[in-house]
């Protein structure tokens, strides 16, 4: 049961072969049959798709590449797709722990104000054991842009919001060196929408050396490249709303 909500969980696929069907497998058992799983792929040249196919799930929908286009930008063909009331986002190599689904659509269906809720995760390695100390800290979320600037809180495995917000935060800034993640979640903020932290780890978050959604940590001088690239890009997609609005209101 995942609270009257119908659910569209989007997934960036590209060479996750090792992984993706274990993923999918998670997800898959915590949706009802009205949900969808939107993947991606990234032109992978390995046997991504094969697994996906294996699994022989009408909820599954796959779309295809013929080149890659990076992350950030399957990603947001992913959400663009997405035809339900929360969308979920997805990597493909990590593990949905049980009642991931049902604890974040309950948050949902209790506040009705909230359009994004994010969630705590624990570590585990490659073949899926926990790593130690790999159980997430407990932390005061800070949804907003100054505290985000100097620590980036919100991570994309963990993300689920309404599908209304959609207009706010596609199509996603490609010029910048901007993450989805932060930028939904800011967003999110900007646009006065409500953003609730569990403090629980509802993702086993995998780390291995073949990841490909920028989970590496980043150096010093690349942190501030990208929160520079994230402001400009904030303040260019303001005056964009602004131009369109007069463009709208002389018309």
């Amino acid at each position: 049961m995942n609270a009257s909500f119908s659910i569209s969980v989007c997934m960036a696929a590209r060479n996750g072969e090792a992984f993706i069907g274990q993923q999918l497998a998670s997800i898959l058992q915590q949706l009802s049959a009205e949900d969808e799983v939107i993947v991606v792929d990234d032109a992978s040249t390995d046997g991504t798709r094969d697994r996906i196919c294996e699994l022989a799930d009408p909820r599954i929908r796959l779309f295809v590449h013929s080149e890659t286009r990076g992350v950030v930008r399957t990603f947001e063909e992913a959400i663009r797709r997405a035809g339900n009331e929360l969308i979920f986002l997805s990597d493909q190599d990590d593990l949905w722990l049980p009642g991931k689904a049902a604890a974040i659509s309950r948050v949902f269906a209790a506040h009705p104000e909230v359009t994004l809720v994010v969630s705590g995760v624990a570590l585990v390695d490659s073949a899926g054991n926990p790593l130690p100390g790999g159980q997430a800290p407990r932390r005061r979320f800070r949804p907003g842009l100054m505290a985000n600037l100097i620590r980036n809180q919100y991570q994309g495995c963990t993300m689920a919001f309404r599908s209304g917000i959609r207009p706010e935060i596609v199509p996603f800034p490609y010029k910048y060196d901007v993450l989805h993640d932060i930028w939904i979640g800011v967003r999110n903020h900007l646009a006065h929408g409500t953003t609730v932290y569990i403090d629980e780890a509802l993702v086993l978050y995998r780390r291995h050396e073949r990841t490909v959604t920028g989970r590496k940590k980043l150096g010093i001088r690349r942190r501030l490249l990208t929160r520079f690239h994230l402001v400009v890009a904030l303040a260019a997609y303001s005056w964009r709303r602004r131009a369109r609005s007069r463009v709208e209101a002389g018309a």
